[in-house]
């Protein structure tokens, strides 16, 4: 009988220390996905264009817009135009925590609420997203309605007015649903 009693206990406590959550239960991937190209740097800009598809009066306009958005404490939003990513939704996701885009801190209290825009030139779906945490209300649905009013410039090659449309109608959608200063309306 003890014996019996003492297996159980060695079987539970084995089960048990099997069960205990390690971390804070989020990926914190940062790495660049397998054969796609390096992260580039924040630097001046929001909008980092490195395939030079964007005349630089555009690219200063969303810089205006995503910095307006930041300073109302709303998001942090980067635009990406990158060629050669073949695994753009972890790309994008990955270079956001790389950044450590959005504010400090957990997503219940402001933190985590970063923006990446990737648009890839070179491939047939020229645009891809990853929210932050902190953002729970900007939904897929929001983000599509954004990408139905971009996706007609950006697949006839018209960057200047897909991208400034894509950041226009982010800077509408999250106002509406945020408010400024981040407060929920």
């Amino acid at each position: 009988m003890k014996s019996a009693l003492f297996i159980l206990m060695a079987i539970s406590l084995v089960f048990f220390a099997g069960c205990k959550k390690r971390g804070n239960g989020t990926d914190e991937n940062v790495s660049v996905p397998s054969g796609d190209p390096p992260f580039p740097p924040l630097t001046t800009s929001w909008v980092i264009d490195n395939v030079g598809v964007m005349e630089k009066g555009s690219v200063e306009r969303c810089h205006v817009i995503c910095q307006r958005l930041k300073d109302h404490g709303v998001v942090e939003v980067v635009v990406l135009i990158q060629n050669g990513v073949k695994h753009p939704s972890d790309y994008a996701t990955h270079y956001g925590r790389w950044l450590k885009l959005g504010a400090k801190g957990l997503s219940t209290q402001g933190g985590n609420n970063g923006l990446v825009w990737l648009i890839r030139p070179d491939a047939e779906e020229k645009m891809t997203y990853s929210i932050g945490r902190g953002l729970p209300l900007l939904t897929s649905g929001h983000m599509v309605d954004i990408m139905n009013k971009a996706k007609d410039y950006l697949n006839f090659n018209n960057y200047d007015q897909g991208v400034t449309i894509l950041v226009q109608e982010t800077e509408k959608q999250l106002v509406q649903i945020y408010g400024k200063k981040g407060e929920t309306k």
